[in-house]
Order: structure tokens, then C-alpha cells, then sequence
């Protein structure tokens, strides 16, 4: 909305030598430092050349309460704009003398992620920490629409082209293959797989497909850790990136995410929409095969919408004009996209991922 809310309580105790006057009121502002730099430096400037005070700046006004041996405060201010949290790195109380006596340095949240993207996905497994020279890259294009329950996964090669879509909510998986073999394409239906729709719907019995923050990450073992800014050699494709850490137990199994958002200020060209997800890294001292985990998975090109849900219609993956191989229920191009409850016409067993 173009807004921008500051929010804070707090709470401490005082030593029996302790007194501080809590008569007159207290402020609290947005400085532009850490705490560990210089107590949160100056204030935070909206406009850098504007003034330090009025509505350039985030300066709340209260009435600390004292009960007993605790201090005790709360308030808010909103502003007629969006902060620059890239420069907005703490929250500073000053008593009524002006002293500082608390800081707390701003940890942004991971950015929302959209529920109906489509992206490709760059992912280079590294396996030589596990002692073995198969480590290769892996790209993939993705659709992914939550509201309809569906997801497409696109992969070739020199020779051969291979599209698998999924529905949750109707329990199918089509797997779809182009090559000299089957030039014009050949189609299989199958049950989805019980592992892949519990992974989908993150063990959910509605069998409605998560949304993507779901679908990306698992339950951390604590709160997420923000480390800042990239440095320069640690740029993420050429991009100065914020980077925020999980610590994830899956079984008996420990893992460390690591996850890479534009900063605020980097935009897409001719784009609407950007922080856009750019990076995520999989790490492990022993993961589930008890080997050494380092899996780096880059997000190109990822949009927040998916230009036509006929994406997400077997029957025009390869536009050949001709019947395809296989026993899914596809006639020509031009038939009417068949819903997900007519995808196939009855696969036997489950198809493995």
C-alpha cells in the first residue's frame, strides 16, 4: 500500500541499584546502523538530504510503565512510505535525557513468495565431498499453480524431451516423451506416486498442493538467521544478494539452507515485479544416504504468473496436430483441453520419480 509501519514493545529488569526516571516520556526511532556500530549510528533518513526529523524519519513517542523492577513499553508509527530496509538496520529507546539504553538490529523476514510462478531451475549437484566424481548440473522449467493444484516439470537432452505434469487433487502424474522412437510423442498416465503427493501437499490429507514458501522449505529447528548483504565475491550470478539461513532435521538428518533474495533495489528491466528467489543451497555433513550434501539450485527467469493454463493441457505439449502415442485420453491440438479427472485413460502401477 506504500506504507511503512514501525512496531515495538519491550520489557526489562532493573537491578536493585538501578533507577531510571520513567516520569517523562521516551522515544524510539529507526537508526541506520547495527547496534554493533556505533549503538545504531544516526537516524534512519528516508530521504537522505531531507531533514532529520517530521515524517522523513520513524520517531515513535511513549510512556514507559514501570511495575516492581520491570520496565515495560510499547508503540508504533506508520509512514506515507515504503522504507528502504536495506538501509533501515535497527530499533533504538532513548530515556527522556536522550541516552540510549536499548538496541535491536532489524532482521528482515524471507520475502513472500508467490503461489503461481514459472522458472528455470539451474541445479548442480556436487558430489565430490562425497567421494565420488558424478557430479553433474540439471536444468528444468517449471510451472507451479497452487489454486488448481497443478505442477509441470519440462527436461531434455540432445535427444529427447520429457514433460511430467502433476495433479494433486486427482492423484495423476503424466509423463510425456518426444524422440526419433516417438516423434510426435508418447503419453502415459499413472497414479501419482504416495511419495511425491506427500511431498507435494507436505503430508496434508486435503491433497491440496502447498504454497511455494511451504514447498521450498521445511520447518526450521529455530528462527530463520539473516546474514545481510552478499559481499562482492559472493554475488549470486553477477547480483548483490540478502541471504538468510534454516537449520532443517528431516528423520535423524541435519541440513543447512541457505537462501538468496535481490536486494530491495535491484530490478528487472521492463518488469513489474522483482526479489524475485534467486538462489537456494542445500548443504549437509550426512544427508539421508549418509554422504555429504552440496546442492546448489539457481531460480532464471522466475515469474510471478503463468501466461496460459493451457501449460498445464497434455495434449498441446507438442502441438504435432497428430494423435500421441501412449494411453492418455489426447486426440489432436485443436481438442478441447480435457480436465484432470480425463487425463488418462486408466495407467496400471505407479510411476516412479
Amino acid at each position: 500500500e506504500g506504507r511503512s509501519k514501525l512496531s515495538f514493545s519491550f520489557r526489562f529488569g532493573l537491578s536493585t541499584a538501578q533507577t531510571i526516571n520513567t516520569d517523562q516520556s521516551w522515544k524510539a526511532h529507526i537508526h541506520a546502523s547495527r547496534c554493533d556500530v556505533s549503538s545504531g549510528g544516526a537516524h534512519y533518513l528516508q530521504n537522505q538530504n531531507g531533514l532529520d526529523g517530521g515524517e522523513n524519519i520513524f520517531e515513535v513517542v511513549f510512556d514507559a510503565k514501570r511495575s516492581g523492577d520491570e520496565i515495560m513499553g510499547t508503540g508504533n508509527v506508520t509512514r506515507e512510505f515504503l522504507a528502504d530496509y536495506d538501509r533501515a538496520a535497527s530499533v533504538v529507546v532513548h530515556i527522556a535525557d536522550g541516552t540510549r539504553i536499548l538496541c535491536c538490529n532489524l532482521a528482515p523476514a524471507l520475502p513472500k513468495l508467490p503461489d503461481t510462478w514459472s522458472a528455470t531451475i539451474e541445479a548442480n549437484i556436487n558430489n565430490f565431498d562425497a567421494g565420488s566424481n558424478l557430479s553433474y548440473t540439471m536444468l528444468r522449467k517449471e510451472w507451479y499453480h497452487a489454486e488448481t493444484n497443478n505442477l509441470r516439470i519440462d527436461e531434455h537432452s540432445a535427444y529427447s524431451r520429457q514433460t511430467r505434469m502433476m495433479n494433486t487433487v486427482e492423484e495423476r502424474l503424466i509423463t510425456m516423451h518426444r524422440n526419433d522412437t516417438f516423434p510426435d510423442g508418447l503419453c502415459s498416465d499413472h497414479p501419482l506416486q504416495s511419495r511425491m503427493s506427500r511431498f507435494l501437499t507436505r503430508g496434508g490429507t486435503d491433497h491440496k498442493i502447498k504454497s511455494t514458501a511451504e514447498m521450498f522449505s521445511f520447518e526450521g529447528d529455530a528462527p530463520d538467521e539473516y546474514h545481510g548483504i552478499t559481499a562482492s565475491h559472493e554475488y549470486v550470478r553477477g547480483v548483490p544478494c540478502e541471504k538468510w539461513t534454516r537449520n532443517v532435521t528431516m528423520g535423524t538428518k541435519k541440513y543447512l539452507y541457505e537462501f538468496y533474495f535481490p536486494v530491495s533495489s535491484w530490478m528487472i528491466r521492463r518488469e513489474s515485479y522483482h526479489r524475485m528467489l534467486w538462489r537456494v543451497v542445500v548443504k549437509s555433513d550426512e544427508g539421508f544416504r549418509g554422504q555429504p550434501v552440496l546442492h546448489f539450485y539457481d531460480f532464471i527467469d522466475m515469474v510471478p504468473f503463468i501466461e496460459e493454463m493451457e501449460v498445464f493441457n497434455p495434449c498441446n505439449v507438442y502441438n504435432t496436430g497428430k494423435p500421441l502415442a501412449g494411453n492418455c485420453s489426447c486426440g489432436r491440438v485443436d481438442a478441447p483441453a480435457p480436465p484432470p479427472a480425463s487425463w488418462g485413460g486408466g495407467g496400471s502401477g505407479e510411476e516412479g520419480m
